[in-house]
């Protein structure tokens, strides 16, 4: 399927899949629970790549390590400059402004919405942050104690009130 958008009379041309893994989701036309979860998993991916300076705010001129020359030669015969350089040498994409704001707006949500329920907005935090990370409820109940299909439970709650709640602020959705 090839589809035509217009832009101040230029007219651009792209293949869309609509199958493919990155293919973009389509908007739901009002706020739910699992759009709103969605949102909050987004915005805590984006703030990981957010670019945050030491804790301390200045770096110690002295390298970590020193290393002596025996050291080299071992880590020469195992290939770990190779791995040193191509971890130096990675490229680290910065999020953009529109991302940057949608990160703030969602990452506030669960404090706004769900305020009265402290255990609702523990859940929304704690599994968002979880699936932007790649882990799943079974880490949250290891790390913080508790069922995992608990913790499930409290952040489909939470995202359900968190929707509505926009819903009724009648906040755009995207």
């Amino acid at each position: 399927m090839t589809l035509i958008i217009r832009k101040d009379r230029a007219i651009e041309r792209f293949n869309f899949d609509p199958l493919a893994d990155d293919a973009p989701l389509p908007l739901p036309p009002s706020w739910n629970g699992p759009h709103a979860a969605q949102r909050i998993e987004e915005g805590f991916v984006t703030l990981a790549k957010l670019p945050m300076r030491d804790r301390s705010g200045l770096r110690s001129a002295w390298p970590a390590i020193i290393y002596e020359f025996e050291d080299l030669v071992a880590q020469q015969e195992q290939g770990e400059p190779e791995r040193t350089q191509e971890q130096q040498n990675r490229t680290r994409v910065i999020p953009s402004a529109r991302e940057i704001a949608h990160m703030e707006a969602t990452v506030y949500w669960p404090t706004q919405y769900l305020s009265a329920t402290p255990e609702l907005r523990e859940a929304v935090n704690m599994l968002g942050l979880a699936h932007s990370l790649g882990l799943d409820a079974g880490w949250i109940a290891k790390k913080r104690g508790g069922y995992a299909d608990t913790w499930r439970e409290r952040h489909d709650r939470g995202c359900e009130l968190i929707g509505r709640g926009l819903e009724r602020d009648r906040v755009p959705v995207f």
